[in-house]
C-alpha cells in the first residue's frame, strides 16, 4: 500500500541497517580481540622482571610492583613471597600454582580477572609468578566503543534514509512528469507525445516505447475511424438505391415485367451490400492478425508446394465465375530450382522454400485479383495466373488481356474504397459489343485486402498496365529460411 518512493527508501534503509549492524558486530569482535591481546602483553610485562630474577636467584630480594600492577609470587613451599593482589584474589593463588603456564580468565567473588601464570625454576625449586588485571576495564572499553559505534551507525542510517528518500524523489521526478503528460494527452492534440529525457536510461527507453505504442494506437484508431467513415459512405449509396428500387417495385406491382426488373436490380444491390460486408469483415480479420503479429505471435509457415496446390484450387473456383462470360483462366506453376535435399524441384529435389502466408491468404490473393479481372474483362477474354519461386522470394503474378486501368488510378489502386472509372466496370445491362453481363458492383476493398495479406506476409503488391493491353498484378513474398 506504500508509494514506490517509500518502498525504495524503506528497502534501501533496511539493507543499510543490516550492513551497519554486521559492521558493528565485526568491529566489536575485533576490539575485544585487540584489547585482550594488549592486556596479555601488559601482563607479560608485569611478570617478566620477577620471572627473570627467580630463574637466576634462589633467594631473591623481590621489590614490590608498580602502582596498579597486580603481581604475586608464590614460593616452592606454597608461601606468598610477594603480593599486590586483593585479598580475594590471593585466596585463589593456591589453585593457580598447579595450573599450566599461560593466560586464563578466573572469576573471583563475581569479578573476572585475566591472569598470566609463569613457573620459573631455580635451585630452591618451582616458583609461581602470577600477574592479573581486572577484566571489567576491558569490558568498559569495549562497551563504550560499542555504544559509540552504535550511535554513529544510527546517525549514518538516518542520513542514509534521508538521502535515499531524496534520491528516490529525484529519480522518480521524470516519472511524475510523464504521468502528468499522460494525463494531459487525454485532452491534448492527437500527435502529442510523452517527453523523452536527454539521458539514455530506462525512463527514456520507457518513454520511447510508450510513444511508439501511442503511435501504433493512433494509426489503428485512425484506420478504424476512416474505415467506419468510408463504410458509412459506401453503404449509404446502395441502401438508398435499394430503397428506391423497392419503392418503384411497389408502384409497379401491377406490371409483372417491371416488377421483375426492379427485383432483379434489388438483388444486385443486396449482392453488393453482402460483398461489401464480407470484404469489411475480411479486412478487419487481417488487421487483427497484424496486431497479434506485433504482439509477438508468429504467423505459421507454409511450403511452396502447399501454396501451389491452393493456387490451382483457387483458379478452379474462379473458372466457375468466369465461365458465364466465356473467359479462360490458365495457370502455371514453376517449381523452385533444385539445390539438394528433398521436395519438388527441377533436377532431383530441393529444400522447399517457406513463406509466412497460409493457404487461406493465398486463396484471397488469387480470388480477389482474378475476380476483379473477370468483372472487368469483355466476353471471351483471358486471365493467366503464375506462381513461381525466384531466388529468395515467391512471386504470384496475375495478368489479364482487358482494358487496363487509367494511369491516375495506379497510385491509389490498393487504397480502400477506390475504384477505377468505367473502363474497368461491367455495365449493368448486357452489351452486345463487349459481352458485359450484370454483375454486382465492386466494394473497392478487393485490392486493399490483397495488399494487407501481402504485407502481413512481409511482401509487396504492385500493379501495372501491360503495353499489349490488360493489367498485371504482382505479389512478391520473401522466403523464410
Amino acid at each position: 500500500m506504500l508509494s514506490l518512493r517509500a518502498r525504495i527508501t524503506i528497502g534501501s534503509t533496511a539493507i543499510a541497517a543490516v550492513v551497519i549492524v554486521l559492521l558493528v558486530l565485526v568491529m566489536r569482535f575485533q576490539v575485544v580481540s585487540v584489547v585482550a591481546s594488549a592486556t596479555r602483553t601488559l601482563l607479560d610485562a608485569d611478570a617478566d622482571p620477577y620471572v627473570a630474577t627467580l630463574e637466576v636467584d634462589s633467594n631473591p630480594d623481590l621489590s614490590p610492583p608498580g602502582n596498579a600492577q597486580l603481581v604475586a609470587v608464590v614460593s616452592p613451599s606454597g608461601d606468598i613471597a610477594l603480593s599486590s593482589m586483593p585479598p580475594r584474589v590471593e585466596r585463589a593463588l593456591g589453585s593457580l600454582t598447579s595450573t599450566k603456564a599461560g593466560t586464563s580468565v578466573i572469576e573471583v567473588s563475581g569479578s573476572e580477572y585475566r591472569v598470566v601464570v609463569e613457573h620459573p625454576v631455580n635451585q630452591a625449586g618451582r616458583w609461581t609468578v602470577v600477574a592479573a588485571r581486572n577484566s571489567q576495564a576491558e569490558a568498559l572499553v569495549v562497551d563504550d566503543l560499542t555504544s559509540t559505534l552504535s550511535l554513529t551507525g544510527l546517525a549514518i542510517l538516518l542520513a542514509f534514509g534521508i538521502a535515499s528518500w531524496a534520491l528516490a524523489t529525484a529519480a522518480l521526478r521524470p516519472v511524475n512528469r510523464m504521468r502528468r503528460e499522460a494525463e494531459r494527452l487525454s485532452v491534448a492534440p492527437e500527435r502529442a507525445e510523452l517527453p523523452v529525457g536527454p539521458a539514455q536510461d530506462e525512463l527514456a527507453s520507457l518513454a520511447t516505447t510508450l510513444n511508439a505504442f501511442l503511435a501504433r494506437t493512433r494509426q489503428a484508431t485512425e484506420r478504424e475511424r476512416q474505415m467506419v467513415s468510408d463504410a458509412s459512405h459506401e453503404l449509404r449509396t446502395p441502401l438508398a438505391i435499394l430503397t428506391t428500387q423497392l419503392d418503384l417495385a411497389s408502384l409497379d406491382g401491377d406490371d409483372a415485367a417491371a416488377l421483375a426488373a426492379h427485383i432483379e436490380r434489388a438483388k444486385l444491390s443486396v449482392a453488393r451490400l453482402s460483398r461489401l460486408a464480407n470484404d469489411l469483415l475480411a479486412l478487419s480479420r487481417i488487421e487483427e492478425s497484424e496486431r497479434r503479429d506485433h504482439d509477438g505471435q508468429q504467423q505459421p509457415l507454409t511450403a511452396w508446394s502447399d501454396l501451389g496446390d491452393e493456387v490451382m484450387s483457387a483458379v478452379d473456383r474462379v473458372r466457375l465465375i468466369a465461365s458465364a462470360k466465356d473467359i479462360t483462366v490458365d495457370f502455371d506453376l514453376e517449381a523452385p530450382v533444385a539445390v539438394g535435399g528433398t521436395g519438388p524441384g527441377t533436377g532431383g529435389g530441393t529444400v522447399e522454400p517457406q513463406y509466412r502466408l497460409d493457404t487461406g491468404g493465398m486463396a484471397q490473393l488469387v480470388t480477389n485479383i482474378a475476380g476483379n479481372a473477370v468483372a472487368a474483362l469483355p466476353r471471351g477474354g483471358g486471365i493467366f495466373v503464375s506462381w513461381r519461386s525466384t531466388g529468395d522470394e515467391g512471386i504470384l503474378q496475375i495478368t489479364d488481356d482487358g482494358p487496363g486501368v487509367p494511369e491516375s488510378f495506379i497510385p491509389v489502386a490498393f487504397d480502400r474504397f477506390t475504384r477505377p472509372d468505367e473502363a474497368r466496370k461491367s455495365r449493368p445491362n448486357p452489351d452486345p459489343a463487349t459481352g458485359g453481363i450484370p454483375l454486382p458492383g465492386g466494394s473497392g476493398l478487393g485490392l486493399a485486402i490483397v495488399r494487407a495479406v501481402a504485407e502481413r506476409a512481409g511482401g509487396t503488391a504492385t500493379l501495372r498496365n501491360v503495353r499489349s493491353g490488360g493489367l498485371e498484378v504482382t505479389i512478391r513474398l520473401p522466403a523464410v529460411s
